[in-house]
């Protein structure tokens, strides 16, 4: 059955059983009472091409195509039950409750386009898939996540996207790199990711082969989707089928431009709304996909994401969805219909702290300084961080009611990497490693989702590059030759993830158990953070010194502060990463995150 909504316009189908061949058959199609047009064939028409005639001058894609040709020009019909590689149908996705998710960002084409990466299919869903990779010795591509230990992936736009030629031929070309936050079909997924491209069912097969060598590493792995614009406007399918009826428009009939780029999805609109919440689910029950990140959020209806929400987590109980709680520039959808932050409050759904993200490191693209850089002013917003940004107290008061609604990150994507904002903020760059680590704890050691951007965990740069979006692979792949060269940081990334697991306490989202369990030690200098978490046998006690000079805690103070004297005290995590040494005092090094369990 053919089915597109087109309430005002006539439509056609066109279809054709070679891509090639310009002779195609030519169907009318009859429209039901809500203004879909519908045709039902007999036969089997597996892999023809076809596309929509509108008004006998207009030709576009099927917006519900599950695949499509190369370069998006037809839709194709597929069988999907024929795309399930071996063993995907019966495979079991990985059971990880929200409050212990460990996100980290990634984009396919990066990971292992780089002949560094010891990958055959180099940048394409295969090579993801891969196993066993190596670079002179040092685990590489998916074997990287494995051996990090984080627990979701988040991929950048796996969606059928238009801003780069699919063709085999160009995929390395320096002018032809995109993240692809340039929508085209929602349901479809990217073809230059394929090895394949031309066969409309190997990029469906093959980023299935991906998602199920994820998942057989017990990582679950989450989309990002893009339903607040598309990269077509007047011209796209959605607008040429139904003319300003998906888009919102302005009282001139220009089109509302929220995202900044041109366009703005009407979400509140029921057919938009039915687009949105219809794809996510195809995402899910057909991908197995784990969670959903949305790029600019605050333009996507808070009533249509609370549904996808309720919808979506009848198939995945332990589904994520979070997202980017700001727009580009203003909109015409009503301000309480925002997606900001607030709106997710005993919702389900998270939101990026901007908040914390800037208070750890400084604004996202200039010289300005965070907490971690000797900022001390910030002080009070890191512990709101700490906290979860729930309302912890009166002058620890966040935007969340509970801690699993706030992404705890430095970086992403977008503006500079860690490492790049690093070198320019600060003068001491020998150093550069110590102000890495205080970044890694303070989100790790955090109530709330940490979120890691690929590479961070060994000091991957961009070359300053502020907006990657388009720049050559030069600048954005991954080079596993930084691996090599920043073992301590790997290591320490990877020990402080584990510490976070083992322990456990940060998992803990409900706001009365934090307040009850969590303390901060008052009265220490500004540069140093300290905290306890009760436990039902210890304490666990963190220690920040984000100063130039070793400080020291009185056992005293810890004995007050505890309420209890003649405590064990154990270290498990220092500045070089785990550790298990009993100590008499609480000595910090400078510019050092610490652990200590006291009582055990």
């Amino acid at each position: 059955m053919f089915r597109v909504f087109a309430p005002e316009r006539e439509v056609k189908l066109s279809l054709s059983k070679d891509y090639s061949n310009p002779r195609k058959e030519i169907y009318a199609m009859q429209q039901n009472k809500i203004g879909i047009w519908e045709l039902s064939l007999k036969g089997d028409y597996e892999g023809y091409y076809y596309s929509y005639i509108v008004e006998d001058k207009y030709e576009v894609t099927d917006p519900y195509s599950f695949t499509s040709s190369i370069n998006s020009m037809y839709s194709v019909v597929i069988d999907m039950d024929k795309t399930n590689p071996e063993d995907f149908k019966s495979s079991k996705i990985p059971i990880i409750v929200e409050d212990e998710a460990i996100i980290y960002e990634m984009n396919v084409k990066n990971y292992t386009a780089d002949e560094t990466s010891g990958v055959r299919n180099r940048g394409k869903y295969l090579g993801i898939s891969e196993k066993n990779t190596r670079y002179n010795g040092f685990k590489t591509g998916l074997d990287n996540l494995e051996e990090l230990g984080i627990t979701h992936v988040q991929l950048l736009p796996i969606y059928d996207f238009i801003s780069v030629d699919e063709s085999n031929e160009r995929f390395f070309d320096d002018d032809n790199y995109n993240w692809g936050y340039d929508p085209e079909l929602y349901f479809a997924p990217e073809g230059s990711y394929s090895t394949d491209p031309n066969n409309p069912l190997s990029r469906v097969r093959e980023l299935k082969k991906m998602i199920l060598a994820i998942h057989q590493k017990n990582i679950a792995v989450i989309m990002d989707v893009v339903y607040n614009h598309t990269f077509k406007s007047y011209d796209s399918n959605l607008n040429t089928l139904a003319p300003n009826y998906y888009y919102r428009m302005n009282n001139d009939g220009t089109f509302s431009n929220g995202s900044g780029v041109g366009n703005e999805l009407a979400s509140e609109r029921p057919f938009a709304r039915k687009l949105i919440i219809d794809s996510l689910k195809h995402w899910v029950n057909e991908y197995k996909i784990d969670g959903f990140r949305f790029d600019l959020m605050a333009l996507v209806d808070v009533d249509t994401i609370k549904l996808a929400l309720k919808e979506l987590r009848k198939i995945n109980p332990n589904l994520i969805i979070y997202g980017e709680p700001w727009m580009a520039l203003d909109t015409t959808l009503a301000y309480d219909k925002h997606t900001v932050k607030g709106s997710q409050r005993s919702n389900g759904f998270g939101v990026f702290n901007d908040v914390y993200r800037d208070a750890i490191k400084g604004d996202t693209d200039s010289y300005g300084i965070g907490y971690v850089q000797g900022n001390y002013s910030l002080k009070n917003l890191i512990e709101e961080g700490i906290a979860g940004s729930i309302n912890y107290d009166k002058s620890r008061n966040g935007f969340c009611d509970y801690a699993s609604e706030t992404i705890n990150y430095f970086n992403c994507h977008d503006n500079l990497i860690l490492y790049d904002k690093l070198q320019v903020s600060i003068n001491d760059l020998d150093k550069i490693n110590d102000y890495v680590k205080l970044a890694m704890g303070l989100i790790m050691l955090s109530y709330g989702k940490p979120f890691l951007y690929e590479g961070n965990e060994f000091n991957h740069s961009k070359h300053n590059d502020r907006n990657s979006y388009n720049s050559p692979l030069f600048i954005n792949a991954i080079n596993w030759k930084e691996k090599q060269d920043n073992q301590n940081i790997f290591n320490y990334s990877k020990d402080i993830i584990s510490l976070r697991k083992e322990l456990k306490v940060f998992n803990e989202s409900d706001p009365d158990k934090i307040r009850e369990n969590l303390t901060f030690i008052d009265g220490l200098d500004n540069s140093i953070i300290a905290y306890k978490i009760k436990t039902d046998k210890t304490y666990i006690l963190v220690a920040i010194n984000a100063g130039n000079s070793t400080l020291n805690i009185s056992k005293e103070k810890i004995s007050v502060f505890l309420e209890c004297k003649n405590l064990e005290i154990k270290r498990i995590f220092s500045k070089e990463g785990k550790d298990n040494s009993k100590v008499k005092t609480i000595s910090l090094e400078e510019r050092s995150v610490n652990v200590y369990k006291i009582g055990e």
